[in-house]
């Protein structure tokens, strides 16, 4: 993998404080097991850019830091997103794009959906299962319901902007 240019780690530092601002200004609904993080819809940007992977994963340090969940939260969850975002820029590669950006938000749903759920739901005393599907419903909210336009909207924008 190449270094990151000036201009990516510019952008890595301008996803984190969105994915923050977004996260905290939105905090009642982005923790618990009934939640929308809206600053998730940010987790496809990795399709669109390398960048996205350091940015997402230091923004979601910081949300997490704030949400009272506990260490697990603030550990665990980082690490999802980062495993997250590396997998979403790998489907980027995918030939046949229309297919490619559909399946982008995939990882982080389903890491988040089983990943977080397995320190979430012992924390709050529920069901495992049923915290996998309240998670996956959200996520599935702000990938695909946010993400998946953001892709569209961004996609061109972003990757001339990193190649200037």
């Amino acid at each position: 993998m190449t270094k990151f240019t000036l201009k990516e780690i510019a952008l890595a530092g301008l996803i984190a404080a969105l994915y923050t601002v977004l996260g905290l200004a939105f905090l009642p609904i982005s923790i618990y097991i009934w939640q929308v993080r809206v600053a998730e819809a940010l987790t496809v940007l990795p399709f669109v850019t390398r960048a996205a992977i350091p940015g997402l994963f230091v923004g979601c340090l910081a949300v997490n830091a704030f949400g009272g969940m506990g260490w697990q939260d603030i550990v665990f969850g980082p690490l999802i997103t980062l495993v997250a975002a590396i997998l979403t820029h790998r489907a980027s590669g995918i030939s046949h794009r229309t297919t490619a950006v559909a399946l982008a938000p995939l990882p982080p749903v389903l890491l988040n959906a089983f990943g977080v759920s397995l320190y979430l739901a012992p924390i709050l005393g529920m069901n495992y299962w049923f915290a996998v599907q309240m998670i996956a419903l959200g996520q599935a909210v702000a990938c695909y319901v946010l993400g998946i336009p953001l892709i569209l909207l961004l996609r061109n924008r972003i990757a001339s902007l990193v190649r200037r």
